[in-house]
This record gives C-alpha cells, sequence and structure tokens, in this order.
C-alpha cells in the first residue's frame, strides 16, 4: 500500500492543532452570534467535518496488490489482481453523513425548543424559555416555566389563545371561573427584572354579555391596578411593575348572566398576550393601548 507520506509528527500536531484552534472559534463565534452553546457546537462541527472532508478529497488513490494463488497447491503461477481505493470519495462521503446528522439535531432543537418552532410546547417546563432581562423582546408569560408562573390554588390554570372584541390572542392565560366572589391568583416569580407588564384583560367573545369579571395586578401584595372587564370591553393593562419582585394576577367573577348567584357553568378571564417588557423593550401581542 503506497500513500503520500505524512511529514512527521510535527506536522501532523501543527495540523491537529490549528483544526482544534479553528473548530473553537467557531464555536465561540456561534456562542455569541447565535445566543446559546447549541448554535456554538454547530459551528464548530462544521469546520470539523470541513477539515475531514477537505483533506479527504486530498488524499490519491491507494493502489492494493492481492496475491491470488490458484486452486492447485503446487501450482507456481501466481494471480495478480490490482484494486483501486479512493480513499477520498470514502471521507467524503462520512463527511456527508455527519453533516446530515448535525443539521438534524440543531433542527430537531429549535423545532422543539425554541418559541415558534413547529413543535415548541411552552406548557412543558423544560422546553419553556425565557429571555433575559436585557433583551429587548417581551416575555410572555405563556412561556415562563411552573418554577416561575405558579397556578392558582382555585380554577383551571390554562395556557393558550382567545379571541377578545375579534382580536386573536394566541399566546395568552387564563382561568376558568365558576363561582362568583372567589377570586383565583396567579402568581410571577421570574429571576429578571422587567419595566413594565401589559395585557388586554377580558373574556373570550362566546362568552354570555352579562359576565362582568374584576382583573387586578398586584406587586409585592400592594395593588396596582384594577379594573373590571366583560365581553366586548376589555381592560388594558400597562402598568409599571420595576420596583416589584413578587407579581400577583388576581381574577374574581363578580357577575354573571344569573346575577350574583353562581352561574351554571365557567366562564375564562383571559389576561390577552400578558408580557413582561423590559427597559427599552417592544410590545407584542394583541393588546393595544390606544
Amino acid at each position: 500500500m503506497s500513500g503520500r507520506k505524512s511529514g512527521g509528527p510535527r506536522r501532523t500536531m501543527a495540523k491537529a492543532a490549528f483544526i482544534v484552534l479553528a473548530c473553537a472559534g467557531a464555536c465561540a463565534a456561534g456562542r455569541v452570534l447565535g445566543g446559546d452553546w447549541y448554535w456554538g457546537g454547530f459551528a464548530g462541527a462544521m469546520v470539523l467535518i470541513a477539515a475531514i472532508v477537505g483533506r479527504g478529497a486530498r488524499r490519491p488513490s491507494v493502489q492494493t496488490t492481492v496475491n491470488a494463488a490458484g486452486r492447485d497447491i503446487n501450482t507456481t503461477n501466481v494471480r495478480k489482481t490490482r484494486l483501486n481505493i479512493n480513499t477520498g470519495g470514502v471521507t467524503a462521503v462520512l463527511g456527508a453523513v455527519l453533516i446530515v446528522v448535525v443539521d438534524g439535531l440543531l433542527v430537531a432543537h429549535v423545532s422543539t425548543q425554541v418559541p415558534g418552532g413547529r413543535f415548541y410546547e411552552p406548557s412543558e417546563p423544560v422546553q419553556a424559555v425565557g429571555a433575559p432581562a436585557t433583551a429587548r423582546a417581551p416575555v410572555f408569560l405563556r412561556d415562563l416555566p411552573s418554577s416561575q408562573l405558579h397556578e392558582p390554588q382555585t380554577g383551571w390554570f390554562r395556557r393558550r389563545g382567545a379571541r377578545i372584541t375579534g382580536r386573536p390572542c394566541a399566546r395568552s392565560v387564563y382561568v376558568a371561573l365558576s363561582v362568583i366572589g372567589r377570586p383565583a391568583t396567579i402568581t410571577l416569580t421570574t429571576a429578571a427584572k422587567y419595566s413594565r407588564f401589559k395585557a388586554l384583560a377580558g373574556v373570550p367573545d362566546e362568552d354570555p354579555p352579562n359576565v362582568t369579571i374584576e382583573f387586578t395586578l398586584l406587586g409585592d401584595d400592594k395593588v396596582v391596578a384594577t379594573r373590571n372587564a366583560g365581553p366586548r370591553k376589555p381592560a388594558v393593562f400597562d402598568e409599571d411593575i420595576s420596583p416589584y419582585t413578587t407579581l400577583n394576577l388576581r381574577t374574581a367573577l363578580i357577575a354573571a348572566e344569573n346575577g350574583t348567584e353562581p352561574p351554571d357553568k365557567s366562564h375564562d378571564a383571559v389576561w390577552g398576550d400578558a408580557q413582561l417588557v423590559p427597559s427599552g423593550g417592544t410590545t407584542d401581542g394583541c393588546l393595544s393601548t390606544g
């Protein structure tokens, strides 16, 4: 078997060190530009695969001579068969397989763990993510993990969308209330500091017209704002929450189609597209401050 000389151990070590440094640099750049180590690992893996494919493409074909004796053990005739093995082609195929695998892992991460991904499920605490306070984008309460968004002791807590005054509020949280005068409170204990709380509070358009729900925002057990809302009559919350560590979203059914008696069914108190906005951040969702 013949091939190109490697150039000695020093040259091999120097090449390996160069590849390692290139991969480390690409990994660091991916971490900074991509936002997490998944992107960093992806960038480093792409550089490594490029090095493998490039090295394989430069390798010449290897000629192998196979001695095959005849059937007769006493024969003196020896047949020689020459095989050409293209190691460069094999390495290129290996590199292509690695690219497909790494791309698949990245797509799986983005689709399942990044908000907006095709299979992202915010109700799972493991998959839920939140932006840091330095980001400009708001953080929706719907996307907070259960360790930061604590469900109320009463009522059915849910994370899903609703239509309020004809506007779709797809990233909402709400509680189903069934007893008049019995409040339900959602507690927020986020690790980061935020500047404002914004939400379009109300009930879904399909609820009866005589339903009235009281929405109250509390910061460290102090009332920040309280408003009443009903079908086609939502209330806009745009409140300063920078002084507070813990937020409470309290809802209470105060009137229904049966007057002050408990209704025959539950009604939904929706915090439409409720979000925490960092200082200097932008607002998104169905709410309107006009």
